[in-house]
């Protein structure tokens, strides 16, 4: 979703009061969906040849009592809210990484605060870790080898891998043992998590810039436009004396935190509806299914769409998924269509017809589909006849395809993607919880194996199991959506 008005700063400058004008940004910075990347920008002194300015504090969005990497005076600040066993917040570091190496000095600056989530066991023990290596002047490099090392870290014996860690960044090993347990560092861990209770955040990562709200781990074009156009604003206002070089930051965040906060509620409305929503009809004969136990303890629907590559691939994964796991994973396939192309229009007619009475029949006919090399789309009526041969292979009458049945199916699934508010391809629900994207293999894997851990915990409180099973586990997610 591209969202983002064209603001630059030449158009801040000369077209825009400043307030009116950052209330724009805080929209654009809602949710990540710039696509642009923006113009490259020299002017930036280097740190040898401007004084160093001491810039004003936020009291809505501190920076002080934070680790810092980047320039003090900053014209952008880039406030993280992170956990370092979330794989995501692991994946937001690596991007920032990339994007702050590409910032001109003195435009950006990086600050860190924790959120360690109570899902993950030893997310708090890494929070004291970097905080006390801070203690040594080494908070950022422990940051980078935390996100670095997260299997060994979830996999093995944390005390003994901070321990190797610590070594390995030449740490007096006394002092980072005795702040690991300071109070002060419990302190200021809890001063961070207080900040995000009140600025209302459910989830991480969270990202500030200036006060703008960016939610999630996003691709590096996202904070490059961001930064880019948040710069721009702050100068413009400058310039043009609407508020002083010093209070960059602090005014930023007074005009644009109120409106990311807006934005979060949104959000959170949202998500909670998309939660209640998620109620997959799992058990409905006629669609394609891998894996034919209705007990499985995961049950996944995927919303696909016949000739689309990131479908097509999530398809493969959650195929992949199956096979490694069979006893405990179940996938059915729903279409949704993404073009009116005639050959795709038949395709998807044909897999309704191919799965109405046998939908181990139907997944045959959508593995033979999904093997079909990107061109053959393009191939009209040969494949068109390729198709009719396969489902008379498959004991198909191929009349079927333009049976009221098959066009019945189809419209079917339709239906209930716009009851689900499924808007993209790839979307999946693995146990109810929406998966919207081409999400890597090791995440998809990782979130089965949670939901496959809860359905087993309620599975054998309740001696219950198949449907009953599935409905208990909606039921019990639609109660608590906000939760993190």
């Amino acid at each position: 979703m591209n969202r983002r008005p064209n603001v630059n700063g030449e158009d801040m400058r000369h077209r825009c009061e400043f307030r009116r004008g950052f209330l724009t940004l805080a929209l654009s910075l809602t949710l990540a969906a710039c696509g642009t990347t923006p113009p490259a920008d020299t002017r930036e002194q280097s740190a040898a040849e401007r004084p160093t300015i001491e810039m004003v504090d936020s009291e809505l969005l501190p920076v002080e009592g934070s680790p810092v990497r980047g320039a003090p005076d900053a014209w952008v600040t880039v406030v993280v809210f992170g956990d370092f066993q979330c794989p995501f917040c692991g994946r937001l570091a690596a991007t920032l990484d990339q994007v702050m190496a590409e910032q001109p000095e003195g435009r950006a600056r990086v600050v860190f605060k924790h959120v360690p989530l109570d899902s993950h066991p030893h997310a708090r023990l890494l929070a004291q870790a970097s905080e006390a290596a801070r203690e040594q002047g080494k908070f950022w490099e422990m940051h980078d080898l935390l996100f670095d090392n997260a299997a060994e870290l979830r996999e093995g014996d944390p005390q003994a891998e901070l321990r190797r860690l610590a070594n390995a960044l030449e740490l007096d090993m006394q002092r980072f043992e005795r702040d690991l347990a300071d109070s002060e560092v419990a302190e200021r861990i809890a001063r961070d998590e207080a900040l995000a209770e009140e600025l209302g955040l459910s989830a991480v990562p969270a990202v500030y810039i200036n006060g703008g709200y960016i939610p999630g781990a996003q691709p590096p074009a996202v904070y490059m436009r961001a930064i880019y156009d948040v710069g721009e604003a702050t100068r413009g206002a400058v310039d043009d004396g609407e508020m002083k070089r010093e209070e960059v930051y602090a005014h930023s965040v007074r005009a644009l935190l109120p409106r990311s906060r807006q934005a979060q509620a949104a959000q959170a409305e949202h998500e909670s509806a998309q939660a209640r929503a998620s109620r997959v009809p799992m058990y409905h004969p006629g669609r394609p299914v891998i894996g034919d136990d209705e007990q499985a303890l995961v049950q996944i629907a995927h919303f696909h769409s016949l000739g689309s590559e990131p479908s097509v691939e999530m398809h493969r994964r959650l195929a992949e998924l199956q096979a490694g796991d069979p006893q405990r994973v179940r996938v059915v396939t729903f279409q949704l269509p993404h073009s009116d192309d005639e050959v795709l229009a038949f395709a998807h007619r044909a897999l309704a017809a191919a799965s109405l009475d046998d939908s181990s029949r139907g997944q045959r006919f959508l593995g033979w589909l999904a093997e079909l090399p990107e061109d053959a789309w393009s191939q009209g009526p040969e494949l068109l006849e390729r198709m009719d041969e396969k489902l008379r292979e498959l004991g198909v009458d191929p009349a079927q395809v333009n049976a009221e049945e098959s066009r019945a199916r189809l419209d079917a699934d339709q239906r209930l993607a716009i009851e689900l508010d499924v808007v993209g391809i790839p979307t999946a629900f693995i146990n109810g919880q929406r998966v919207v994207g081409l999400a890597p293999l090791e995440d998809l894997q990782r979130l089965v194996d949670e939901k496959a851990a809860i359905a087993e915990r309620v599975a054998q409180v309740r001696n219950i199991s198949g449907r009953e099973l599935y409905e208990a586990i909606l039921n019990a997610a639609e109660q608590q959506p906000g939760a993190r």
